[in-house]
């Protein structure tokens, strides 16, 4: 793990951090790529925040009836529309057969477009609303451990903040199954697990608000003490503590026909605090169009919007309804919270969700004034607690 050192004025995504989005180190940037704010303008943030989505677009094709997914113009227009209707002003993609492709479904006069060099046709990438100042980064090579898919990286100026964004696809076929799996995909799997860590640390050290969105092939949340996550979000350094808010809630996705998320955005800690955690929404295909449910895509796109920092107010009340809850139950400090799949997990006082976690006791969830008590039970320990 890198050791943590960092400044203030990076913790807290101002000054330097910022001022790094038009001054990069030039070892960061992609060759001959510049800051770009698209076209001239005020700046395309919404006065509710910036709408940060992903979008696995599955085998989306830059020509008509070729790959897997045989579309016609038809099919892409119907994508068109949905885009239309998701309307985020960044959106991770995956699945995309080069920029060629991505223009079919997002409007270029609305769209900056940046999808990853490497030559497959399930790229990743993103779709940019024109009048943010984006930078390109290199793509994220590393994640490349043989034959599969790099990460997009780019960095958003937002609300004074200098944000860090990778678009991923890891390696599928390894949903749910043990680190210690000799399946050869989930070895390939769990040698991106280092990888994508190293990345989320990185940004950690540097004080820098990070997301990473995208397809992860793996169900986070449907059992405890999910390996591949429980690793990734060890908490170390402390700003790489990591929320999703896919936590907890089932896929509605094509009639819940897959109920656990594999898509997710993922946000470490200086990112989580910018959300406005009540605005997760996974964007659903309209019954009117399952009939071209499979010229559409098999995952539903997700987004979340983030707020310019100004609202440590929502944080605050939580920490107060909290501390209220917590004078009701003097002697009972550990909260039982029932998420998905009925799954008991607890939460101490030094939990990072701790104050956020509301009982609800209509549904059974519980105060316990030990651990033991609520591991006698049958709560578990939340996986991001110390």
């Amino acid at each position: 793990m890198i050791t943590l050192r960092i400044a203030v004025t990076a913790l807290l995504g101002l000054g330097p951090a910022c001022a790094g989005l038009t001054n990069p180190d030039p070892s960061e940037r992609a060759p001959g790529a510049e800051p770009s704010t698209g076209a001239t303008g005020s700046p395309a943030t919404r006065a509710g925040g910036l709408k940060v989505a992903s979008w696995n677009l599955e085998w989306l094709n830059r020509s008509d009836a070729t790959g897997p997914v045989k579309r016609v113009e038809a099919d892409y227009a119907r994508l068109r529309r949905y885009a239309d209707e998701l309307d985020a002003d960044v959106i991770a993609l995956q699945e995309v057969d080069g920029e060629q492709a991505a223009r079919r479904v997002f409007d270029t006069a609305r769209y900056q477009l940046f999808v990853a060099e490497q030559g497959d046709p399930q790229r990743t990438g993103f779709a940019v609303r024109r009048g943010l100042v984006v930078e390109r980064l290199p793509d994220y090579q590393a994640l490349d451990v043989g034959q599969v898919r790099v990460g997009v990286d780019i960095a958003v100026a937002h609300a004074g903040h200098r944000l860090r964004l990778l678009s991923v696809h890891l390696k599928s076929a390894c949903f749910s199954e043990p680190a210690s799996s000799e399946k050869s995909d989930c070895k390939k799997l769990f040698r991106q697990l280092p990888v994508l860590e190293a990345w989320i640390d990185a940004r950690g050290e540097e004080g820098v608000a990070a997301l990473v969105l995208g397809d992860f092939n793996r169900r986070f949340f449907a059992q405890p003490d999910e390996p591949f996550w429980s690793e990734l979000d060890d908490g170390v350094p402390a700003l790489s503590d990591l929320w999703s808010p896919t936590e907890g809630r089932r896929s509605l996705c094509w009639d819940n026909k897959y109920p656990d998320f594999i898509d997710h955005l993922v946000l470490n800690q200086a990112a989580s605090a910018l959300a406005l955690r009540d605005s997760f929404v996974q964007q659903r295909y309209h019954e009117s169009d399952a009939a071209h449910k499979r010229v559409l895509s098999d995952h539903c796109p997700l987004s979340i919007v983030l707020g310019d920092g100004s609202l440590p107010a929502r944080e605050k009340s939580a920490a107060r309804d909290a501390a209220l809850d917590t004078r009701e139950h003097k002697d009972q400090r550990i909260k039982g919270n029932i998420g998905a799949h009925q799954r008991k997990i607890y939460h101490a006082p030094d939990c990072p969700d701790y104050a956020r976690t509301q009982i609800d006791e209509s549904k059974h969830e519980r105060w316990f004034s030990t651990r033991e008590q609520a591991e006698a039970a049958g709560f578990q320990r939340s996986g991001n607690c110390p």
